[in-house]
């Protein structure tokens, strides 16, 4: 994990900061109380409200890319679902770490990824993902559900070594692969959040918005989100 952006010694948000958390009840509300220790100070950056955007799919990427896929200068690695939320963040935070990026997303997304410093683009909607690859990778990142059938088919595409990390369906490689596999739900750690923010504010990492919906959309986007129809990162609005 990148140490240098890291601020040891440094302190928390003080009154009247702006303030960013990841909040772990699955709840949308206009109002939160929370304790200052999981509180960090928001971007200044981007818009505040943008900011919403960063804790659940930002930390979820920073944790998928350092702390569990110890990405490294380099490595070749597939994100797989790079089109969505999630994947904005590891598409920019793998290629930060200078990896050799590969991402599959549909044509809607493809200028945005190759923007957020995609080095190929894989069209999943032409082809299988696990037939366009040219050559094994080190790492594969997997952001997407897929059926038993296909992750068993992707599985392969990792190198004997490498390492595969999922943040939806389990990928399970053969015994004898030699690929070492994890399923990852992110944790709140203030200290990764800030490290994230400040990759913000320094214009390393930016914040995908596709679009803003009132809370009282909420249902519908969930809908959306379920079949795959968001691109990026939307905004609920109070």
């Amino acid at each position: 994990m990148p140490s240098h952006i890291r601020r040891p010694g440094s302190t928390g948000p003080r009154h009247r900061d702006h303030i960013a958390r990841l909040d772990g009840g699955g709840a949308a509300a206009e109002y939160v109380r929370a304790p200052a220790a999981v509180l960090t100070t928001a971007p200044k950056s981007i818009p505040l409200a943008h900011t919403a955007a960063l804790p659940v799919a930002g930390l979820t990427a920073w944790q998928a890319v350092f702390a569990h896929g110890k990405t490294a200068p380099g490595q070749r690695v597939l994100v797989n679902g790079a089109g969505g939320g999630v994947g904005g963040f590891v598409t920019q935070l793998a290629k930060y770490a200078g990896a050799e990026v590969i991402a599959t997303a549909g044509p809607r997304s493809t200028e945005t990824v190759l923007r957020q410093g995609a080095d190929h683009v894989i069209d999943y909607t032409a082809r299988p993902v696990s037939t366009a690859l040219d050559g094994p990778v080190d790492l594969l990142l997997n952001l997407v559900p897929l059926s038993l059938q296909d992750a068993a088919a992707l599985a392969p595409s990792v190198r004997r070594g490498g390492r595969i990390v999922s943040i939806t369906t389990p990928i399970e490689p053969p015994l004898d692969a030699g690929v070492s596999a994890i399923h990852i739900v992110a944790r709140n750690d203030v200290a990764d959040l800030r490290a994230l923010v400040d990759l913000v504010n320094a214009d390393t990492v930016s914040v995908d918005i596709s679009s803003s919906r009132p809370l009282s959309d909420l249902a519908n986007v969930h809908r959306l989100s379920q079949v795959g129809r968001i691109r990026g990162k939307v905004l609920i609005i109070p």
